[in-house]
């Protein structure tokens, strides 16, 4: 008896939790609280994840344009796109990074404009000697015809050009003697990138070139193997070469050009607003990297001289002569790239 009446009680308490659990979901369904959801994903995370793959240390003014664009992505987006960046080459080097983003493994990332000319042969002529007087020569053109047309080009590997980053121009450093004139120029070894016009513009200064992986020249330089190094002032600083070279010549034969690149198939999957917000991102993140580049060039000097490296500029003379020596180079590329590239670089 007294456990029939006890169970009766238990089941009469359990019926009227139920109702109340029934209540108080209906009651949240409609709204009951008067709070817009979140524009977020299940679970109240990010709708989408933007991975970006790049090879820099945190302090280059390429490596701080990308922090810029993940703020500017997660801010203009409120949270539904969130970017993960992975730096430091901790996705390979930049032809492996170029590959997975053309391949889909990797939504995003920043390589050497010159990676592409692999597969977009048009795009050699960001590399072409002196094709670019200056920042604000180059700044022009690349966003300008030049800069659409070579964009254009890349939806065929699957990726849609970004924004065009300042890397700097490339300087030679060396061992041996400051580049006063060009004779100056002849014996020295010099790292240039595994890319055959680098190569042959070094030729034509009158250098040795020897192709070499970023990676191995802190070594190289120690062990002689090579003499000195093309690239910007910033790489100089970011490789720590001021510890191993003595003169550095700002020769600025060619514009070290980074790009940034976002799959395109995943980028047109993404609605069309977070596509606006994404290409806003780029549009703002690319005026204030370019500033930043400047006053990272001028830091990076800085310490080029504190470290005892002699730095010279080179004279209107000189440079008149270093384009002359270096034309043929150009012009060797006439029938490798379109003639409406050409005319859109002024060259």
């Amino acid at each position: 008896m007294f456990y029939t009446e006890r169970s009766k009680k238990m089941k009469k308490v359990l019926s009227i939790m139920l109702v109340l659990v029934l209540v108080l979901s209906m009651f949240t369904a409609c709204g009951g609280g008067n709070e817009e959801p979140e524009a977020t994903g299940e679970g109240g995370g990010p709708e989408y994840t933007i991975r970006f793959a790049h090879i820099e240390n945190e302090f280059t003014a390429c490596a701080q344009g990308v922090q810029l664009f993940k703020k500017y992505v997660e801010e203009g987006s409120d949270g539904r796109i969130a970017v993960e960046i992975l730096g430091s080459g901790s996705m390979g080097g930049e032809r492996e990074i170029i590959e997975s983003i053309t391949m889909g493994n990797l939504e995003a990332g920043m390589a050497m404009s010159s990676l592409l000319t692999t597969y977009l042969p048009d795009w050699n002529i960001f590399d072409l000697p002196f094709v670019f007087k200056d920042r604000a020569d180059w700044a022009a053109k690349v966003d300008g015809e030049l800069g659409k047309l070579l964009a254009d080009e890349t939806s065929s590997i699957h990726l849609k050009v970004l924004s065009y980053f300042d890397g700097g121009f490339r300087v030679i450093s060396n061992n041996k003697r400051p580049i006063v004139t060009m004779d100056d120029t002849k014996g020295i070894k010099v790292r240039v990138g595994e890319s055959t016009l680098m190569i042959d513009t070094e030729k034509a200064l009158g250098t040795n070139p020897i192709p070499m992986a970023f990676g191995e020249i802190y070594t190289a330089l120690q062990q002689g193997t090579i003499d000195g190094v093309d690239t910007s002032v910033v790489y100089v600083m970011d490789g720590n070469f001021q510890e191993v070279t003595k003169y550095c010549s700002l020769t600025n034969h060619s514009a070290l050009q980074m790009v940034t690149f976002i799959n395109q198939d995943y980028f047109d999957s993404l609605p069309e607003d977070l596509q606006q917000v994404i290409l806003d991102a780029a549009a703002k993140t690319t005026v204030e990297q370019r500033q930043i580049a400047v006053e990272v060039d001028e830091q990076a000097m800085q310490v080029m001289k504190d470290a005892g490296m002699e730095i010279n500029e080179i004279s209107d003379d000189v440079k008149q002569q270093m384009i002359e020596a270096t034309k043929p180079v150009a012009e060797g590329y006439r029938d490798q790239i379109d003639p409406k590239v050409f005319e859109a670089a002024g060259f």
